[in-house]
C-alpha cells in the first residue's frame, strides 16, 4: 500500500460549513476514502491556518489518487489539495543507500 500526505486549502465558504454543521471530519470523509479502497491514518487541522493535513494509504493506483484530488477541488469548497506520495524513514534509508551507489554527473562538470 502506498501512503500518501493530502494537504488541503480551504475556502471561506468550506469554513462556514465547518462552523454551521460542526463534524467529526475524519468520520464523514472516510466514506469516499474507502470508496477508492483508500484508508484515512489521520486527519489534522492545522491551527491558524486554512489547512487540513491527512495522511492516507491506497493501493498503488495513480489514477484513483488524482480521481479523488479532481473530486474535492470540484466540490468548491477548497482553493487547492495536493497528495504527495511518502515513505517511512527506513524507506527513506534505503533511497540514500541506492543514491550513494548511482553514478551521475551534473549539468557543466
Amino acid at each position: 500500500m502506498a501512503k500518501y500526505l493530502g494537504t488541503i486549502d480551504v475556502t471561506t465558504e468550506g469554513f462556514k460549513g465547518f462552523v454551521s454543521n460542526p463534524q467529526n471530519r475524519h468520520e464523514v470523509n472516510a466514506p469516499l476514502f474507502n470508496s477508492l479502497g483508500f484508508d484515512i491514518e489521520q486527519y489534522w487541522f492545522g491551527v491558524g491556518e486554512s489547512t487540513i493535513y491527512i495522511v492516507f494509504s491506497t493501493p498503488d493506483n495513480d489514477v484513483d489518487v488524482q480521481a479523488l484530488v479532481m473530486a474535492v477541488c470540484a466540490s468548491g469548497i477548497v482553493n487547492t489539495m495536493k497528495a504527495v506520495r511518502i515513505i517511512d524513514a527506513a524507506d527513506g534509508k534505503l533511497a540514500a543507500e541506492k543514491a550513494a551507489s548511482i553514478l551521475y554527473s551534473p549539468p557543466g562538470s
